[in-house]
């Protein structure tokens, strides 16, 4: 009797959720008989927390595991997290050691189903690693449905394919000590404030007799930003409107190498390496700035930490005007989807959450900037703690500057840091005639020529 009646019971209960399936779907068909708007599978959607591609929180799926390679998880924890609490079953995973690149696990056949690019695309696309994310793309009504600066989507873009698309954006920024400024008599300058402005200024508070600084670091990164600001180059690393040649040997290039490199030859307001070594001022440039005797540094969000902790008050400053545009560069990390990967689908939902609402807030709150373009992130700016009495108005401005950094689109990149942008990087504070460095410029353009046309780009 007990049996039958649990027969019984387990009967009503399959007819009371095959009539509940129904209920969407007669939903839909009243709506489209009613003649109302269209359903959000043939409009675009805003990329809100409450909306996903193809999965909801509430399906019923199976658990998976993502494993991500990646040389360090530092701020990506935060978006591991908030994506696992918007989609429950699957979790991340992340595999940080790493083979000296991460395409030499992929290739030794180690498990990925998402991996952080650290060596340009070269490689991966000559061994046919990576799956083509475009139909991915084009089918994402989150992602169709975001609203972002022209050309964003298609900068990470290489022979007319995403293979990659940005998990962070992190546009870089100045640092300025305030006690210094009060120190020489100077005021805060204005978010317009240009590249003359801050060679003046470094040169009223450097007294090397006292061991004060206008400047520490703005070597590489920062001379490739002021590059672009003059319109020298139109690219991160010195490259051209497609990166697909380094400018590195022009008239223009040269100068902005110089004037950077006076920084420390000419106006002595950053010291030489061996008045660094002597000042015991070793070290990497914000680690040197938190010293407190230096005036100007260059940040991102990587360094929040270490100036949290700082003895003295700082602030931000956006990048200055250079004869062109205010420009800096957003190191815009790729990721993909390595072939070889068994949760395809689930990886790509990780991508596409990149550019819902919550995630971009989640970037905020990290430090970062939002490639997303929307009020109510340009409003979070002001309300994330790491802002607080800072010049968020210079984050701001920041995050909505050119350029991104376009190193997928970049062939052999190991051989453009190494062969170029690295030793020119050490004539800026060495000293050096940068024209010595023509014949590698020449060579590197070369071979990157041949190597876009064997890729088909």
């Amino acid at each position: 009797m007990n049996a039958r009646k649990t027969k019984k019971n387990r009967y009503y209960l399959v007819c009371l959720i095959a009539l509940l399936s129904l209920l969407p779907v007669l939903a839909a068909c009243s709506s489209n008989n009613s003649g109302g708007s269209e359903s959000s599978s043939t409009s675009p959607t805003s990329p809100t927390s409450s909306e996903s591609t193809s999965n909801t929180p509430n399906s019923d799926h199976e658990p998976v595991t993502l494993t991500v390679l990646t040389w360090f998880v530092g701020p990506n924890q935060a978006l591991f997290d908030k994506f696992h609490e918007m989609y429950p079953w699957i979790t991340i995973e992340a595999n940080t050691k790493i083979d000296k690149a991460v395409v030499n696990n992929v290739i030794a056949g180690e498990k990925a189903d998402l991996v952080f690019l650290d060596a340009g695309l070269s490689q991966w696309l000559s061994g046919d690693l990576l799956e083509e994310l475009t139909p991915y793309i084009q089918k994402d009504t989150r992602i169709q449905g975001t609203s972002m600066a022209k050309g964003f989507i298609e900068a990470f873009q290489t022979g007319g394919k995403q293979w990659v698309v940005p998990y962070s954006d992190i546009p870089m920024w100045i640092v300025v000590n305030k006690e210094m400024l009060h120190k020489y008599g100077l005021d805060m300058p204005s978010n317009d404030w240009t590249y003359d402005d801050l060679l003046e200024m470094a040169k009223q508070a450097t007294d090397p007799a006292a061991n004060d600084w206008g400047i520490s670091g703005l070597v590489d990164e920062f001379t490739s930003i002021l590059s672009m600001a003059n319109g020298s180059s139109a690219n991160y690393r010195f490259m051209n409107e497609d990166s697909s040649k380094s400018l590195a040997d022009t008239p223009a290039v040269l100068a902005d190498l110089k004037w950077s490199q006076e920084l420390t030859t000419k106006w002595h307001v950053r010291p030489s390496d061996l008045e660094k070594e002597k000042l015991g001022m070793q070290g990497d440039s914000v680690k040197v700035f938190l010293q407190g005797n230096s005036l100007f540094t260059l940040g991102a969000d990587w360094n929040l930490d270490a100036l949290k902790n700082a003895s003295f008050e700082w602030d931000v400053l956006p990048m200055p005007v250079g004869k062109a545009q205010q420009a800096t560069i957003h190191q815009a990390g790729p990721i993909g989807i390595p072939k070889a990967s068994k949760h395809k689908e689930e990886a790509f939902l990780y991508i596409s959450f990149l550019f819902d609402i919550e995630a971009q807030k989640t970037m905020i709150e990290n430090g970062s900037g939002s490639w997303v373009q929307d009020q109510s992130l340009f409003d979070y700016y002001a309300e994330v703690p790491v802002w607080q009495g800072k010049n968020v108005d210079a984050i701001r401005l920041n995050s909505k500057m050119c350029c991104y950094s376009a190193d997928p689109k970049v062939a052999d990149l190991v051989t453009l840091v190494d062969s170029i942008n690295g030793p020119l990087g050490g004539m800026i504070t060495r000293g050096g005639d940068f024209s010595t460095r023509i014949p590698a410029v020449q060579a590197y353009n070369l071979k990157a020529a041949e190597t876009r046309k064997a890729l088909g780009w």
